[in-house]
């Protein structure tokens, strides 16, 4: 009877155990992690971060594990962080992903007040940033804009524009971009429209454009892009010419291929920011917090400048960066360039569907 009362006992105190040790059941997005650590689950783009950094927070914040998922696009993103119950605790969403969750109340308020790095950004986060100017919901990560790449060797002519897109000398040497709102931007652009116009006739006109443009098109990509053109070669018939491409890929395409050059075009362009955010249903905000402070010192933004190739909005990581670089105009444009340029903002359900409509089309075509 002793013995069982004995088992019985050490049953129960096991069970106690293990409960009390266990995240209660709907309790947050926080999960417990080995050795009294508390984990801070980060949902980023796949190859935006350098490998090296994560583990340097780690090193210098023991009792936090940094868990480190990744998504697609925005709006995948964004059904990530919008589901119940989801483990997600920091995101790295665009602007405009970003005005819709400060709209639906998905974001937490930062204490800037106690960010020691929050000073390195205050300045680009005001001048560029009209979303959330004071970083109360986000905080900048990385900045870079979206043009052509070109070999100079099969591309000769001095001015480069959009419409270079649409000239049948360049049939079947054309890459675009696999993307609704990136390439019916740039249709809208070339129509002489914002690209984030509500109108229903310029998008579907847009639509219409890259229609008729398709028979020019060798194909559409995304990711892909980056290695057909590195091996791009005007001694070879029918080598890509050219493709629409982000600036921060445009980097390294670039130092693989050196008859490769990399373009805003004049009549404008979409400039882009991506900023970390910590969601309101975390529930290890000081943790997350943390973190993206972290990520906001300058040598640690300059590791991931360097690695992702996109621009970091401190001038104090620029000290860190290598020369190199520095040098390349994907990297590091003329100011000049960049009057022209259009970030995309936040648009509602109907005119989202104007939008997938055109892009039906031409996926159709």
């Amino acid at each position: 009877m002793k013995k069982t009362i004995s088992v019985l006992l050490a049953i129960t105190l096991t069970i106690c155990i293990l409960v009390s040790c266990s995240p209660a059941s709907g309790s947050g997005n926080s999960t417990a992690a080995s050795g009294g650590q508390v984990t801070v689950n980060f949902l980023n783009w796949g190859d935006y971060i350098d490998p090296t950094v994560i583990p340097l927070f780690e090193e210098e914040n023991p009792d936090v594990k940094i868990n480190m998922t990744t998504a697609p696009s925005n709006e995948e993103m964004y059904v990530s962080a919008s589901t119940e119950g989801t483990q997600i605790d920091v995101v790295l969403p665009s602007e405009y992903m970003i005005q819709r969750m400060m709209q639906e109340n998905m974001l937490a308020e930062l204490d800037t007040s106690s960010m020691e790095n929050y000073q390195y950004v205050k300045e680009f986060a005001q001048a560029n940033c009209g979303y959330d100017p004071n970083c109360t919901y986000s905080m900048p990560y990385s900045w870079g804009t979206f043009g052509i790449i070109y070999n100079t060797e099969i591309v000769t002519e001095e001015e480069i524009g959009w419409d270079i897109l649409f000239d049948e000398k360049y049939k079947g040497q054309i890459l675009m971009y696999d993307s609704i709102r990136d390439s019916l931007g740039v249709a809208l652009i070339e129509l002489g429209y914002s690209l984030n116009s509500r109108d229903e006739a310029e998008i579907s006109a847009a639509g219409s454009l890259l229609v008729d443009q398709k028979p020019l098109v060798l194909a559409y990509g995304t990711d892909d892009l980056r290695m057909t053109m590195s091996s791009s070669d005007a001694a070879i018939p029918n080598s890509a010419a050219m493709a629409v491409m982000y600036a921060g890929d445009a980097v390294y395409t670039m130092q693989d291929n050196d008859k490769l050059e990399y373009v805003i075009p004049q009549e404008g362009a979409n400039i882009f920011v991506d900023a970390l955010c910590i969601l309101e249903t975390s529930d290890v905000k000081e943790e997350a917090q943390r973190f993206i402070d972290f990520m906001m010192r300058p040598d640690i933004a300059a590791l991931n400048a360097e690695y992702t190739g996109y621009s970091t909005p401190e001038d104090a990581a620029l000290e860190y960066i290598d020369e190199e670089i520095l040098q390349n105009y994907a990297f590091n444009p003329d100011k000049e360039d960049l009057v022209n340029c259009e970030y995309y903002e936040h648009l509602d359900q109907e005119v989202l569907k104007l939008y997938e409509a055109a892009w039906m089309q031409v996926k159709m075509a």
